[in-house]
């Protein structure tokens, strides 16, 4: 019974340890890839808002110009409207690129990262080999053990 709660330790722990590196190997795997996505992302965002912003600027500018020349309330209600407009763009764009940098610091933070996780995925990868060459030579050992008590049994009975 001592050698069969033995096995069955032995078989949960070699199903966590199989479970930690698929854990590890699908975390390297999606790590980067993830933070790249992320930053993309934020980029892409930036540069949108930038377009948008360019373009308000542009109109307030029109804006600015066709006021000075009619002096209208209507030219100076469109001014006002224009320049808000690029102020909350301003703003936007401000925080999209906040957010762009962070997205960018992160995917910097997590190529180190990466690289550890190689590491452990590789040192799990050779334990593993090792430990299963050890689990190899223990079974031929116990085999030849078998045999040879096989052989002395024979030799005694004759």
């Amino acid at each position: 019974m001592a050698n069969e709660n033995k096995s069955h330790i032995f078989e949960e722990l070699e199903a966590q340890f199989h479970a930690l590196h698929a854990k590890i190997t699908k975390a390297k795997d999606n790590y980067i890839a993830n933070h790249q996505k992320e930053y993309d992302q934020a980029k892409n965002s930036a540069q949108r808002i930038g377009i948008r912003f360019d373009k308000a600027r542009v109109r307030a500018s029109k804006a600015t110009v066709h006021a000075s020349k009619t002096g209208s309330i209507v030219a100076q209600n469109q001014l006002k409207k224009a320049r808000a407009a690029a102020i909350v763009l301003g703003e936007a764009l401000k925080e999209t690129r906040q957010i762009m940098s962070t997205a960018e610091n992160k995917l910097k933070a997590a190529r180190p990262f990466e690289k550890k996780l190689t590491a452990r995925a590789k040192a799990l990868t050779a334990f593993e080999k090792e430990w299963q060459k050890k689990q190899d030579a223990a079974e031929k050992a116990k085999q030849k053990r078998a045999a040879e008590r096989k052989k002395a049994a024979k030799a005694k009975s004759q």
